[in-house]
């Protein structure tokens, strides 16, 4: 009879047991993160736009141009288009190619330009930088019918629509810059100054 009270006992345990498992929620399990490398940007980039150009040439004796005329000082304007491809080592430094064309204005004022700049840059915040140009180039001028090989600056501000990615700029960008490709003093002044408003994509 004992034996037969503790087999119903253990039948309904077994039995309130089933019954409590039927009604059990397990508690949420979050998800372990799973950390997403950031791969920074190359630092390379291409960019280009329309250029504005400002020549004037001033000379001890009358020289004779392109068109035939003979004269002591000439001056014009001309407008074109540049391309420039550069490498950013860091947010602060860069080296830089570019090639600069202006067959359209006053006659005779073609300009071409080829040079290689250093560009040391001053980042302002996430998305804006100014900078200076620092180079060497040559610069042929359809006037004099002449080219001339020397130092040439600029300085510039660029905006760039994404944020910095490990201080490196990322995506499309559009900038305006001065830019001196040319100044000869000697028998001959000549002197160049430029205006380039472009955009520019960061790989």
């Amino acid at each position: 009879m004992k034996k037969m009270r503790l087999a119903i006992a253990a039948i309904a345990a077994l039995s309130i047991s089933a019954h409590a498992g039927k009604n059990y929620i397990p508690a949420p399990v979050e998800p372990i993160p799973v950390p997403v490398e950031v791969v920074p940007p190359l630092g390379l980039y291409i960019g280009g736009g329309l250029t504005y150009a400002k020549s004037s040439c001033q000379c001890d004796t009358s020289v004779k141009f392109s068109d035939g005329s003979t004269s002591r000082v000439r001056n014009g304007k001309s407008y074109g288009v540049h391309l420039k491809l550069g490498y950013n080592y860091n947010e602060y430094i860069g080296i830089e190619g570019r090639y600069i064309y202006t067959p359209w204005g006053d006659k005779d004022r073609t300009i071409k330009h080829y040079g290689l700049y250093i560009k040391p840059t001053y980042p302002v915040n996430e998305h804006f930088d100014i900078y200076a140009l620092l180079g060497y180039g040559k610069t042929e001028c359809e006037t004099l019918k002449q080219s001339y090989k020397g130092f040439a600056w600029g300085a510039g501000a660029e905006y760039t629509f994404n944020k910095k990615v490990e201080g490196r700029k990322d995506g499309l960008g559009v900038y305006v810059e001065y830019l001196r490709p040319l100044k000869k003093t000697g028998n001959k002044n000549i002197k160049i100054d430029m205006v380039n408003v472009g955009a520019s994509y960061n790989f």
